[in-house]
């Protein structure tokens, strides 16, 4: 080799990105024939078997692709991505993770390829593709280390052309990377979740993702958002978002509840929602006494019904005190008060015991 060739390579090596020095991975790729695979940097806390399992922590994901592995071997190594192919179309894309597995039928191999590369590759193909290999294509990208995702899935996410499947895996993963440096930002992703949900001219069930990503973000970011939904006119938004509030250990949801149970103005599903809600695990003394003094008012058998089986399920004395007068009224009808005896059988209280036994014997 020539001295100025030698020094035109490692120029090439240093100094250019890999990509501009070598063939492209798209060209590799459609140069291939058959199956062909490739390999890359994983991010942290991705690991598998190399053949059947694959988890990524950071992700709270995890998928087995066959019977023959274990999730209690998870080693970190590589993503190896395996492109299955029908002549030149994709028809299927197969994600490893862990200890590099040889096997013949995987096709050829391209070997190492850089991590930003792979990524960008496979998030063209989850943005071209049709059907169930655009949405594998997705998983491989967001495995790749050092990469910045969330521009294209921003992009995806919003796109009306593409697939209610891809759109929502962009959606979704959108949401995990929402903090990655470099990205979009946490802000721009909130804030275009909740315009989907508004959006009355988007498919509903890519509003319903929306509104469920908007919920699990993780440190309560989507609380905001969602007491606003709780208020809106549209019958489906307002009850799935006042739903999911009421189940929610926030204190800022469960203030809502409260404000809400108050102004006694809910229909009667998010009545029965609200009760059920407060009187969760994460319910005090003090909203069972709300919910004690708000039975009074309530005007359904429904209602009625689920304030007994939560003030049974909360136990303690008070509860169970008024429940036995339930059971001993004389104004109840007949059927609420079998219905308060037989939710008194729970308490292992000798006092309710006796009372019970009372009651039978008269």
């Amino acid at each position: 080799m020539s001295r100025r060739i030698g020094s035109f390579l490692v120029a090439c090596v240093v100094v250019v990105p890999a990509i501009a020095c070598a063939q492209s991975l798209d060209r590799r790729v459609a140069a291939a024939d058959g199956n062909v695979q490739f390999h890359f940097a994983a991010r942290e806390g991705v690991c598998g078997n190399g053949r059947s399992f694959v988890r990524a922590e950071n992700a709270g994901y995890y998928t087995s692709m066959g019977t023959d592995g274990s999730r209690n071997q998870c080693d970190t190594g590589p993503v190896r991505v395996v492109l299955v192919r029908y002549g030149r179309e994709i028809v299927k894309i197969e994600t490893y993770a862990g200890p590099l597995a040889a096997d013949a039928d995987d096709g050829r191999d391209l070997g190492a390829v850089p991590a930003r590369e792979a990524s960008s590759y496979l998030l063209g193909l989850a943005g071209s593709l049709d059907g169930r290999p655009a949405r594998d294509a997705m998983l491989p990208a967001m495995l790749a280390d050092s990469t910045v995702v969330t521009p294209q899935l921003l992009a995806m996410a919003k796109d009306v052309s593409r697939s209610r499947d891809i759109r929502q895996s962009a959606i979704s993963w959108m949401s995990r990377r929402r903090a990655e440096t470099g990205g979009v930002g946490a802000a721009s992703v909130a804030k275009t979740l909740e315009e989907m949900v508004h959006d009355r001219g988007e498919n509903e069930s890519i509003r319903q993702q929306a509104l469920s990503t908007i919920n699990s973000l993780d440190r309560g970011e989507g609380v905001p958002a969602m007491i606003q939904f709780a208020g809106e006119s549209e019958e489906w938004l307002s009850r799935q978002a006042f739903s999911t509030l009421a189940r929610s250990g926030d204190p800022r949801a469960r203030q809502f509840v409260r404000d809400a149970i108050k102004r006694g103005s809910l229909s009667d599903e998010k009545l029965v929602s609200a009760i059920q809600g407060l009187g969760s695990d994460y319910a005090s003394e003090l909203d069972y006494k709300m919910l004690r003094d708000l039975y009074a008012s309530l005007n359904s058998d429904r209602s009625r019904d689920a304030l007994l089986q939560v003030l049974a399920t909360g136990g303690g004395s008070q509860n169970a005190t008024w429940l036995l007068a339930v059971a001993n009224s004389t104004t109840e009808p007949a059927a609420r008060r079998r219905r308060a005896v037989s939710l008194l059988g729970r308490f292992d209280d000798p006092r309710i015991k006796e009372a019970l036994k009372g009651m039978i014997e008269h």
